[in-house]
């Protein structure tokens, strides 16, 4: 058993420890340092749609897809899968070259196509199958 004298020594060096690290976290060499330049930036949209539109149907235009629509998939199917695997399928919707940038919208985005030029799309999704 813990006497008294004991748990006020322990706990007080857990409360030097936890004093200790917020004064050197002041002087952290790895903690983040200040921009050169004021950023610019005053908002960011970031649209995570976990359920949402694919993005073949929305922004990522895939020429490619639209001429393979319906054949066979190009590579080996997989051999565990839980439904059967089926061919290519291409985006239902229309797409259109918008604004002076010409990036390809779908027409599900009317409205937000006439924008695409103040618009800073990423499309980082790439595989090698």
């Amino acid at each position: 058993m813990t006497s008294r004298r004991d748990m006020l020594q322990q706990s007080a060096l857990g409360f030097g420890s936890l004093a200790l690290t917020s004064l050197l976290q002041a002087e952290n060499p790895l903690a983040a340092k200040r921009p050169h330049f004021r950023p610019r930036a005053k908002r960011v949209i970031f649209l995570f749609m976990k359920g949402g539109p694919a993005h073949m149907d929305t922004f990522e235009y895939k020429p490619l897809l639209q001429r393979d629509h319906g054949k066979p998939l190009p590579f080996d199917k997989p051999k565990v899968t839980f439904a059967k695997t089926g061919n290519l399928l291409a985006s239902p919707w229309q797409f259109k070259p918008y604004g002076q940038c010409g990036h390809m919208v779908s027409e599900l985005f009317p409205h937000v196509a006439r924008h695409v030029d103040d618009i800073c799309f990423i499309h980082g999704a790439h595989g090698t199958n």
